[in-house]
């Protein structure tokens, strides 16, 4: 199949961070503020419900997605241009996410939260399926890294933002219209400046055709057979990340005893390793070993994350000589800030991974499949934290169970990446 190629495939470094990468700081910085950090004190504290709610408010976001990353992978096939729809979803993001600020009821609050969360994935969805028109195969690790490594700033520069607003547990609903306005002004070049494919002839989408034709991907398994193996395994591992950065600001308010005024100094440092770790460390890693082994290292700092956080709880503490480290500090400094390597690792490493294996006729589809694959994860891994939660009760035994169970999901993973070629990007995957 050929693909023409647009005119402005080829830009700077420079051109590609404003044009393209800022958007990543919007969707990076709305995860943490919103979901990570203030929605779930929001009706914990403000509307005086359980924490598990908020934890099948996500799941039910999230199977939502999952149900209909096909069509929107469809719908950017058909017409060839993603922009659109990412507009269309970026603009009903902010409205869902502003209108949150006043919601009268609990019911009404759920409901803006998974709305404006499908928005927002959705929106994801498009903008990472425009990868191939962005970069090239000499610069993609640069360009994903670099991307990355952005998203974690705009998260670090919100939560530290933010976090003046709202002083208090009982003033969480003061973040959300400045994030809603921070998301669409960091979308807007994307929306609008960045190259984009070119547009086919005009065609509807099928839905039934959509299913059928991700039915039809998944029985191409013998000619993807590599692929359809990694898909599988970011499913395992991504169980656990997704419910990381969807859940680790209940984590460390309920078990650890952190309030959300102090979750800006617990957030910061992760999202600081993270930034870095993007740039600097899993970028050249990636060009230098490769994906497959960047992302095998990755879920090791994962294992060890939660091997960390079995450890490390209330009345824990560390005694070096003079110096007692509590709790709470122990947590800040090691957990915390592997969970920032981690996440690095993941969306640097797993990106490139999933772009060598794609051939670039195929971006739309299999991007929609890897988005499809990660947001079934999140609803997988967010309930099973959810139910270990309603089961065992919100105390630290469940929330280990939680964790045990994550862990599970992430050596499995490792296990399926370990038997896979060692792959690496060529200009079959780009324009």
């Amino acid at each position: 199949m050929h693909i023409a190629k647009p005119p402005q495939s080829h830009l700077s470094l420079w051109e590609i961070l404003y044009r393209y990468s800022t958007f990543e700081a919007g969707d990076s910085a709305w995860s943490m503020i919103i979901v990570s950090t203030y929605f779930g004190t929001f009706l914990q504290v403000v509307l005086k419900e359980p924490g598990a709610d908020f934890g099948w408010a996500v799941t039910v976001g999230a199977l939502i997605i999952a149900l209909i990353s096909p069509l929107l992978g469809a719908a950017a096939d058909a017409s060839g241009r993603r922009q659109p729809y990412l507009r269309l979803l970026v603009f009903a993001a902010v409205l869902c996410t502003a209108t949150l600020t006043w919601a009268p009821t609990t019911s009404v609050a759920i409901l803006l939260f998974v709305l404006a969360y499908i928005c927002v994935n959705g929106a994801f969805t498009f903008f990472t399926a425009m990868t191939p028109v962005i970069s090239n195969e000499r610069n993609v690790s640069s360009v994903i890294s670099m991307t990355v490594g952005i998203g974690y700033a705009g998260s670090l520069v919100c939560m530290l933002v933010l976090s003046r607003l709202v002083t208090s547990d009982q003033l969480a609903g003061r973040a959300f219209l400045p994030m809603a306005l921070i998301y669409l002004a960091l979308a807007f070049p994307s929306m609008y400046l960045a190259p984009d494919f070119p547009s086919k002839a005009a065609s509807s989408v099928n839905v039934v055709a959509a299913y059928r034709q991700v039915r039809q991907t998944l029985r191409e398994a013998s000619r993807y057979q590599h692929l359809f193996r990694f898909l599988v395994a970011d499913f395992l591992y991504e169980n656990a990340v997704a419910s990381v950065i969807t859940l680790m600001g209940l984590y460390s308010r309920n078990v650890m005893g952190f309030k959300a005024s102090e979750l800006a100094t617990l957030f910061g440092p992760a999202i600081a390793v993270a930034m870095l770790s993007a740039w600097f460390v899993f970028g050249p890693l990636v060009r230098t070993i490769g994906p497959k082994k960047s992302v095998l290292l990755d879920l090791m700092f994962w294992l060890l994350l939660f091997a960390l956080v079995l450890v490390i709880h209330p009345g824990t503490s560390l005694n070096l000589g003079h110096l007692h480290i509590g709790a709470k500090t122990l947590f800040s400094v090691t957990v915390a800030p592997l969970a920032g390597l981690g996440l690095a690792g993941v969306w640097s490493s797993s990106r490139v991974m999933l772009t060598a294996l794609t051939p670039v006729e195929k971006s739309g589809e299999f991007w929609g499949l890897y988005n499809l694959s990660g947001r079934t994860a999140s609803v997988l891994g967010d309930a099973t934290w959810t139910l270990a939660l309603t089961i065992f009760g919100e105390n630290i035994f469940g929330y280990q169970m939680a964790v045990v169970a994550l862990a599970g999901f992430v050596l499995l993973g490792a296990v399926m990446v370990a038997a896979l070629p060692d792959v690496r990007v060529s200009s079959r995957n780009f324009l």
